[in-house]
Formats: C-alpha cells, structure tokens, sequence
C-alpha cells in the first residue's frame, strides 16, 4: 500500500517526513514553555519572584500564541506545501534570531526603563513581555496550523491538528520541566538561552531540508552563530565566580571596600547578599555583625536562618560557645556548594546544618518535628526583591510557631515611610504584637537595611505607625516593593 504526502509517495518517505513534522512541532512546543521560563526567570533580578510577574508573563505569551495560531491557520488555507514549508523555516528561524539577538539580552534593562520611568508592576512588565515577546511567540506559534495543513491528507482537519497539537504539547511539556530543573542548574540561564535559540534554528533548518539553497542555508547557520558568539563574548564584570542557577544569578567578587580592605562580596541577582573580609575571613556586612550581636546577646542554644546566601551568619552563631544546633535555610541548594568553594573558600563548620527547602516547607517540616529556636533571622532577599509569600501574616505566624525571638533583615527607604514598609512592619506587629526597628547602616542614603525585631535589641524603636496587613489572601507587597525601589513613592 502507498500513502501520499505532498510529492513523496512510498512508505519510507512519508514516515520520515511525518518524523521531521513531528519533531519540529516538538521544537516549536518546547522553546515556547522555555521561553516563558526564561522570561519569568531574567525579570525575576529586577522584580522579585512574584504571581504578578508570572500572571502578566503567562498572559502575553498565551495571547502571542493565539494570535499565532490564528494567522497560521488563515495562510495555511491558501499557500501550497512549497510555500508552508518555506514560512515554517522562516518564521522559525527569525523568532531564534530575536530571541538570541534582542529579547533575552535586553529584558531586564527595557524593565529597569519602563519602572523607572513610573510605570506600575504590571503595566511595566507587560510593555517588556509585549515588546521583547510578542512577535517572536506569534511567528513559532503559527508552526502549528501550518504543520496541521501539510499533514492533511485525508481531508480530516480535526485529526490532523490534533497529531500536531500533541507533539506541541508533549514539547511544552518537556520545555517547562527540562529548563528549570535540568538546564539552568547545569548550563546556566545565558546558556540555556543559546540551546532555546539553537533549537529554534535546527527546526528551521529540518523543516526546510532541501527545498532551500546551500548558500541560504550557510548564511543562516552562520547569522546564528555570529548572535550567539556575540552574545557569548560580550564583556563581562571580573568576578571569582558566577553562574545562573534556576532561582538567582550568584556572582563572588574580590574589591576593596571603604575601609581599605579587601572584601569578597557575594551578589544574588546582582544585589550586595554576603561579605567577609580576605585576610581573615570576618562578616563585612554591617547588618550581619547587628545580628551576630544580636543572638550573642539572647544566648539561644538553637538557631535558624531562612535565608542562606554566603552563609556568614550561621557560620558565626556555629561559632558562639552557648549554640548547640544551627539550622539553614535555602531554597537554591547551589548556594552550599558555592559558599564553600567559592566565596567562604573552606567547609562549613560541622554544626551548620543546611536545608535546601523553600522557607515555607522547612517550617511545616519543623513544626511537624516540633522543633523550637531560641532566635530566627529571616534573611530571604535575593538582589532586588524578596518571595512576597515570605511576607505576609500567615508566613510570619509559622516562624513565630518554631522561634522565640525572630529577627528579620528588610530593605526601607531612608525614613522607613513607604507603603511597603509600613505594610510589612504592621504585618510583622500583627503577628509578634510589638515590631522593634533598628537602622543597621546610619550612613546609607536612599535604601537601607532595617533589622526588625519581636524584642529591644539595644538601640532598636517600637516602630508606632499603621499600615495595612499582608496576607495569602490579598498581598500587595510585590507592587508596594516596585513602588518603594522604583519610584520613590512614600504614604
């Protein structure tokens, strides 16, 4: 028996060419989840983690998507296999090309531009996504009906979309779990970015294989690969170490600090995380040597840190003749392995116990163990922002469940007089019934940190004001955050 497919009529052939669709709609299906990833991934410096930029994120790309598919069944209708097949490799094609020349190197600079211009969270991040992403999903997305339209040969529209949409779909599927769990903790997001767009091209190339020139096809190959030598080439700050990990961008830097000395300074997501000093290896962080003061001060025998970083704080407590048992807490569990090697440069002491768990689950862990610290610091910034889950009344009533005295780094303006950190202090008091604050860095202007404490550190205030409270429920604090690092705005 022969079947017929465009102009291949044996078996050999029509079983490789419904491979090569196959494939290509694979192709299409995994870059657009991975793409989705990575967006959500490189805005997360910029802004937090937050269901706003996920929400917003997901929006655009669906309506990318939908609109993509529309067009693609609008032409498939018209043009003959020749001319679907050269549209497929093109579109395909150009949407690598965008990706790797233009939407992932420029993300998080357009987002810095559009909040500093004043635009709110959302509002920001959806002029990003739409310029950067629109156009790039719109062209992949229409490989779909197209596909469909050259695998029609039985005159069964519904049958044909729906062998396509399931390759797609199986793409997405390996696309949202490959990226985050498999590329990024082994490639890094700048490389995974590289793979993405180099698959976009393979697809292009497979799906256009031998109905373009050679010429055509060496000039594509090599268009690719000047982008992504650019990309890769493209000066970077020296640093000791650096990589993307799935949750945060983790550099270690040698510099001289203000003192003279030099410093070894651990960035997450590009903002200042941990320091310590290279001829002796003390904390350089003001607001650490606070908290180290701090616990020295209670003499808690059991100490938890949510919130790892360099690890210089449970390093210290481990370090107090009265502590018997320190507890860390991270949900990036690279973080370990690069403190030790990398910024500490020596093994952890043997009483630092580390918990690669988000905050949230190791405190349900604990209270199921009915575990109890005698001090907590909650320490979960990561560059610009800190997880909003990790600042509401519901997140701060199960640290008090496991702590006695629970201190908290946060990040206010100067005055501590915006919403977000009146919002988050009258959270904090809700729970505690007394919110203690202490400016740890006089000296800083603009942004600074504040230790918020359940109890009078020693030159700490009982914090009097209002605001409103965070909860699961209704949580502004991802947009108040926004308000407070981009735009200045104050009650």
């Amino acid at each position: 028996m022969q079947f017929q497919l465009g102009r291949e009529t044996i078996d050999g052939e029509r079983s490789l060419a419904i491979l090569k669709i196959s494939l290509v709609a694979f192709v299409e299906g995994f870059s657009t989840l991975a793409v989705e990833v990575i967006a959500i991934r490189l805005a997360i410096p910029v802004v937090g983690s937050s269901m706003t930029l996920t929400g917003v994120m997901l929006g655009v790309v669906l309506f990318a998507l939908s609109a993509g598919y529309w067009r693609g069944g609008e032409l498939s209708s018209r043009w003959d296999e020749r001319r679907i097949r050269s549209a497929i490799a093109r579109n395909l094609f150009i949407a690598g090309a965008i990706y790797a020349a233009l939407s992932f190197p420029a993300e998080a600079v357009l987002l810095e531009k559009a909040l500093d211009a004043g635009l709110s969270l959302a509002l920001g991040i959806g002029v990003t996504a739409i310029a950067l992403f629109v156009l790039p999903v719109y062209l992949a997305s229409q490989t779909v009906p197209l596909l469909a339209e050259l695998t029609n040969t039985e005159g069964k529209a519904g049958k044909a979309s729906g062998k396509i949409l399931f390759f797609s779909t199986l793409g997405s599927v390996a696309g949202g779990i490959v990226t985050p769990i498999y590329l990024f903790p082994y490639l890094g997001v700048r490389v995974s970015t590289y793979v993405v767009c180099a698959l976009l091209a393979a697809a292009s190339g497979l799906i256009a294989l031998g109905r373009i020139g050679l010429r055509a096809g060496i000039s594509a190959a090599a268009l690719v690969a000047a982008v992504i030598l650019a990309r890769w080439l493209s000066p970077q700050e020296p640093a000791r170490f650096s990589f993307d990990s799935p949750h945060q961008s983790i550099r270690v830097v040698d510099r001289k600090s203000t003192d003279g000395r030099v410093e070894r300074v651990m960035f997450l997501n590009g903002g200042l995380a941990s320091g310590i000093y290279t001829d002796n290896g003390e904390t350089s962080f003001t607001y650490v040597r606070a908290v180290d003061q701090a616990l020295a001060a209670t003499r808690a025998e059991s100490v938890l840190a949510i919130g790892a970083a360099g690890f210089t704080f449970p390093r210290d407590a481990s370090a107090l003749p009265f502590v018997k048992r320190v507890d860390a807490v991270d949900v990036d569990a690279s973080e370990l392995r690069i403190a030790e090697r990398y910024f500490l440069i020596r093994p952890l002491p043997s009483g630092v116990r580390f918990y690669p768990l988000s905050a949230r689950d190791a405190l349900r862990q604990f209270r199921k163990e009915k575990r109890r610290y005698g001090f907590t610091l909650l320490d979960a910034y990561s560059g610009k922002g800190i997880p909003d889950e990790l600042l509401t009344a519901e997140f701060l009533s199960e640290v008090q469940a496991v702590s006695e005295r629970t201190a908290a780094n946060f990040i206010f303006d100067r005055e501590a007089d915006s919403d977000f950190a009146h919002n988050l202090l009258a959270s904090f008091r809700k729970v505690y019934g007394v919110a203690w604050i202490k400016d740890v860095n006089p000296g800083d202007s603009d942004l600074t940190n504040y230790l918020v404490t359940n109890w009078d550190v020693g030159g700490s205030a009982a914090w009097k004001g209002t605001g409103e409270i965070y909860t699961d429920d209704r949580n502004s604090a991802d947009r108040d955050h926004v308000k407070m690092m981009w735009g200045g705005e104050s009650n």
